[in-house]
């Protein structure tokens, strides 16, 4: 696959969605719209037929943008969120992640045909609709449980832009600087329940066997969520509370990106390489779980 294309792919929508748009939060419904409208056409124009899943938030109405149907034998999730919190142009949270959705989607197109996948842009993942009802992720999984789709695997794309080579780049809470865990910050996390480990593991080796970006995982068993509340800032958790297996990937968020929620998340920060890197791991992770 064409590197060069796949990262003037990924810079095209990092440029409309953090410097063109900036700021997508529920207080600038104009500029949320306007972003999950370019998801639902950048859909459109890969040849999918997306659709909206709406609901109202805060007087707004905010949508889902759902390129895929489920299917009765089991699907697979892609998913980002779409929207910032106030006052920041959000380029790592989460443009990295919804240009990574979008590129993986387009070369998904010339796979031969996998297991079902659904690709989905996420509204209302950040304050002040985290952790409500109101999220896009929790409505989506929610209506999932109650007609009894079958999902077989949720990928979350959560902040995938921001890597540093420079020692001590990463802060870790206590209980994994005491395990090992690595400080620094280099490599794509990628976090789980325990009921989703299987998945966890086939992800990783997936991404391992079609890049060179580095990886280190984290299965989290439901008791040990308590203590470690980093693990569920993300769409991922809403499909864990409905029992599906979901996995996150990010760069782990404020544990390393210093602009995190402010003014200067912008695009000159982030590593397009490792972006590039994702997009072909992941693409691997699809080609994989078709066979």
């Amino acid at each position: 696959m064409n590197r060069a294309e796949i990262r003037s792919n990924l810079r095209t929508h990092l440029e409309h969605l953090s410097v063109k748009l900036g700021e997508r939060s529920i207080y600038l419904p104009k500029n949320l719209k306007a972003a999950e409208d370019y998801v639902f056409e950048c859909f459109a124009q890969l040849g999918y037929e997306p659709r909206r899943q709406s609901h109202t938030y805060l007087s707004r109405e905010v949508s889902n943008i759902v390129a895929g149907e489920p299917a009765a034998g089991g699907y697979y999730i892609l998913g980002a969120h779409v929207d910032t919190v106030a006052g920041t142009p959000g380029a790592d949270d989460n443009a990295s992640g919804v240009a990574v959705l979008l590129e993986t989607a387009r070369l998904a197109r010339s796979l031969p045909p996998p297991r079902p996948w659904t690709f989905i842009g996420f509204t209302c993942e950040e304050p002040p609709a985290f952790a409500t009802p109101y999220m896009g992720s929790r409505v989506y999984a929610r209506q999932a449980r109650k007609q009894g789709d079958n999902i077989l695997g949720m990928l979350c794309l959560e902040m995938v832009g921001y890597y540093s080579v420079e020692p001590g780049s990463q802060e870790l809470p206590l209980s994994l600087r005491l395990l090992g865990y690595p400080t620094t910050g280099n490599f794509l996390g990628l976090v789980s329940d325990g009921r989703s480990k299987p998945l966890l593991q086939r992800l990783e080796a997936a991404i391992k066997g079609g890049c060179g970006l580095p990886t280190v995982s984290l299965a989290v068993p439901p008791g040990v969520q308590l203590l470690l509340p980093e693990v569920r800032l993300s769409d991922h958790a809403s499909f864990w509370d409905e029992g599906y297996p979901a996995v996150m990937l990010t760069d782990t968020a404020f544990l390393r990106n210093p602009h995190y929620h402010g003014p200067g998340d912008v695009m000159a920060n982030l590593d397009l390489e490792a972006m590039t890197d994702l997009v072909l791991g992941l693409v691997n992770f699809l080609r994989q779980e078709g066979r």
